[in-house]
């Protein structure tokens, strides 16, 4: 359109022109009535969009005015001359506004096509190039020879097209070319705010690029590092677990010396088992050491001289002379002279009474002495007869140290996990090789069974289980939670006797894992609960263990509780009465717990069980000790609180349907502190 333009433009100068368009209208005007009426179809689009006589038919005209110039004029000048004249008056008024008008067009059609896409006004110029080559070559053959009508009646069809358009858009007027300024000032800029983000963006792109490939290196280099500690861990590994495991044997045997040496001393001053033979029987007896043989003796002599002192008193009473045989002055001086010297014999038998004291309270601290000797000695002997005393690693990854002691079928050693770098224990679980292969199962689903339930607890004052593995055919081991402290039984048989404040916070803490062992989806009954199986760790806290007798209480045991399988296994100084019946099937819940543990805090208060405490487990099944104890009887001393002794009688309440169970019970005030 605008090639049109500038080219209809640029002819307008010629003032030849009119004359050339007079004779091509003359010539027109003779044709035939097809052409004509083609002619006239094509001519007639202006008037038809409302077009009158202007820069339009300028520009039309010149579309046709390359055809024949020589072409004669036939009589017709007089249509010749007022179309001529109508059209330079048009030329005269319009001439100047056409061009600007056209020259604006062209300059902003221009702009807007500079800012489109490259490809599509690339291509829009070829056919716009295409379509004005075509015109100029059939206006050149139209110079040379004549060519048909119909051909130039389609160029004047489509040449006064294009023309309508153009028009359309100069009707338009300044306005339109301002609002089409205006929004190419608002594309520009907007471009430009984009080309600039977009610089922008491909500035941040390039340094998130050159971050990334500077992140992707640092990463390579890390996995580098890694794989290289990696590689030189494994590679080291077997040499610092040698080397843990040399230090740790080195510590072990040096306690173990150190256990011995110990022990042969205290064996001297406290005593020693020696052998009596007696025919062919050779048994055990304990012969006691020096320190007891000076005490002993200290007793006698006291108690010899006690014996003298007493016989004085006795010549004493009888040499008093008779009162009517001697003057009143010399049997008032005899008769104060008994007194005085029985007053002297009665405050001798006083510091014997004293001394006397003092030795006994000696000796009964030997004798908790002598009892951690025997244990300890039976420790040694136990460890020395041991198929694991020779610090195994177990499982590749413990190392076996010390044993801790030795029950019916399991040893206990002290191990450390050379993993976890941490102190253990593992429990060693030994078959008989003469049971039978029933009865070997029996105990494997047992462990099982035991296994099954501790892994699943976790919590403060319970003993946590590790990891169970199997050792061998008769020889499996469960790895447990390292206790450095004593257990209950070890305190009580060092000190009988504990402070009320002492035994009720340890009482509390068991209630504690009771508890925990009840509010599970599925409740456990310990069973077990004596105090061998409380144990403290080196902070002081107490956490109950050994699960291999527990029960898992179903959920459609009713409120009775549930069936005990196991009758006669146990501990019977802690168990209540209906684990004894024989009549029936004991039904048992966590009033079992309750039993024990009111057993427990009684014995730390006083010293002694309540029932059957110089007993053994065979006089109490046979006499039915437990089974006629309905009534609990407190010792004077130690003075204890009455809050103490009544929690004792809720716990040891006979019938088991009064008796409140572990929720209940915890409830208790003697197991709630609050500051006062």
């Amino acid at each position: 359109m605008v090639i049109h333009f500038a080219s209809n433009s640029s002819n307008q100068s010629d003032q030849s022109l009119p004359t050339k368009i007079a004779k091509l209208e003359a010539r027109m005007v003779g044709k035939a009535s097809s052409t004509s009426t083609s002619r006239a179809t094509s001519w007639s689009a202006p008037a038809k969009f409302g077009l009158g006589p202007g820069p339009a038919d300028n520009v039309a005209e010149l579309a046709v005015s390359s055809d024949s110039d020589d072409d004669d004029d036939n009589g017709r000048e007089f249509l010749i001359q007022a179309n001529t004249q109508k059209r330079r008056k048009l030329e005269d008024d319009n001439s100047s506004t056409s061009f600007e008008h056209v020259e604006t067009a062209a300059d902003t059609v221009k702009k807007i096509v500079d800012n489109t896409d490259t490809s599509k006004v690339g291509s829009d110029v070829n056919r716009r190039k295409q379509s004005r080559v075509k015109g100029q070559t059939n206006s050149g053959r139209g110079r040379g020879s004549r060519v048909s009508d119909q051909t130039k009646s389609q160029a004047v069809s489509v040449s006064n097209g294009q023309l309508e358009n153009s028009y359309q858009k100069l009707q338009d007027g300044l306005p339109k070319e301002q609002i089409g300024h205006d929004r190419q000032t608002v594309f520009e800029e907007e471009i430009t705010s984009l080309r600039a983000k977009v610089v922008a963006l491909e500035e941040e792109l390039k340094k998130s690029r050159q971050e990334a490939s500077d992140y992707q290196h640092q990463c390579q280099q890390l996995e580098k590092e890694l794989k290289d500690l990696k590689d030189y861990e494994q590679q080291t590994k077997p040499k610092r677990t040698k080397i843990i495991s040399e230090l740790l044997i080195s510590v072990s045997k040096a306690e173990r010396q150190e256990a011995r040496m110990k022990v042969r001393q205290e064996s001297l001053r406290l005593g020693n088992v020696g052998v009596i033979r007696a025919g062919t029987i050779i048994s055990e007896a304990w012969e006691d050491g020096q320190a007891l043989k000076d005490l002993n003796a200290q007793l006698r002599n006291l108690l010899e001289t006690k014996e003298a002192i007493e016989r004085q008193r006795k010549l004493l009473k009888k040499r008093q002379p008779d009162k009517s045989d001697g003057g009143d002055v010399e049997g008032g001086l005899q008769e104060e002279d008994s007194l005085i010297q029985d007053e002297i014999y009665k405050s001798r038998l006083a510091s014997i009474k004293r001394e006397e004291d003092v030795i006994m309270r000696e000796r009964d601290r030997y004798e908790l002495e002598k009892g951690r000797l025997i244990r300890e000695m039976k420790r040694i002997r136990d460890e020395d007869g041991s198929h694991f005393n020779n610090f195994q690693i177990l499982n590749h990854r413990y190392a076996l140290l010390n044993l801790l002691g030795k029950g019916g079928f399991s040893e206990v050693y002290k191990a450390f996990d050379l993993v976890d770098h941490r102190y253990v224990a593992c429990k060693l679980h030994g078959l008989n090789a003469q049971w039978s292969e029933e009865k070997k199962q029996s105990y494997i689903r047992h462990a099982i069974r035991e296994y099954n339930i501790h892994k699943t607890l976790v919590h403060h004052h319970i003993v946590r289980l590790w990891d169970i593995f199997e050792i061998d055919q008769n020889t499996f081991c469960t790895i447990l939670e390292y206790c450095s402290g004593k257990d209950l039984d070890a305190v009580l048989k060092a000190t009988p006797v504990l402070p009320e404040r002492e035994a009720r916070i340890i009482i509390v803490q068991i209630f504690q894992g009771l508890v925990y062992l009840n509010k599970k989806s599925q409740k456990i009954i310990h069973y077990d609960l004596k105090p061998g199986n409380v144990l403290f760790d080196e902070f002081g806290i107490a956490k109950v263990t050994d699960f291999g007798l527990s029960k898992i209480v179903e959920d459609d045991v009713g409120s009775q509780g549930m069936e005990l399988t196991s009758q006669g296994a146990g501990t019977y100084w802690y168990l209540p009465p209906e684990c004894f019946e024989l009549s029936k099937t004991p039904l048992i819940s966590s009033k079992v717990d309750v039993w024990s543990a009111g057993i427990l805090l009684y014995q730390m208060l006083f010293g002694k069980r309540p029932f059957g405490h110089d007993q053994s487990q065979e006089r109490i099944l046979r006499e039915d000790t437990i089974i006629k104890a309905r009534k609990v009887e407190f010792p004077t001393r130690p003075a204890v609180s009455n809050e103490a002794k009544e929690f004792i009688r809720r716990c040891l309440t006979y019938n088991q349907a009064d008796r409140p169970d572990v929720l209940s019970i915890a409830q208790d005030p003697y197991l709630t502190y609050s500051k006062k």
